[in-house]
């Protein structure tokens, strides 16, 4: 039996499966033309380079070997961890004590000193706040007093 570069075919079909889904699913709006975009052009244009992009990565795996993948089940869980953290808290806390709890339960998996992982925390949550309330205007409440 031939070994196949599993974890580049798995890679290559996710891009596909997720290029394909965002192409299709954008043909619902209008396309417009490139000089006058509608709101489906976008989606579908990336959709479709994203999953010819995954055939390029998936084809090729398909004829050389690879090793095996090795799931890291205590990263998994903490990263899964703080994505559901932050889902629950962002609007019960605010966007940057949310931002913080987040990227402190996901660096648990690392091996960085509790002064970095506070450290990395902290400028994550500065540069949330500078990208997504100020630079680009979300009404996000950053606060737990926010409105």
């Amino acid at each position: 039996m031939i070994k196949r570069d599993l974890r580049d075919v798995l890679g290559g079909l996710l891009m596909i499966a997720i290029g394909g889904f965002a192409a299709i699913y954008g043909q619902r709006y209008q396309m417009g033309q490139l000089q006058q975009m509608g709101p489906g052009y976008f989606p579908v244009v990336l959709g479709s380079l994203l999953a010819v992009l995954g055939s390029f990565i998936m084809v090729p795996a398909l004829f050389r070997s690879g090793t095996s993948i090795v799931i890291q089940w205590k990263s998994l869980l903490w990263v899964t961890a703080s994505i559901v953290l932050f889902a629950g808290l962002l609007n019960v806390v605010g966007l940057l004590l949310a931002t913080i709890v987040c990227v402190l339960t996901s660096s648990m998996a690392s091996t960085l000193s509790l002064k970095a992982k506070i450290i990395l925390a902290v400028c994550v949550a500065c540069l949330t706040y500078l990208i997504f309330s100020l630079g680009l205007g979300m009404l996000i409440p950053v606060w737990p007093w926010s409105p």
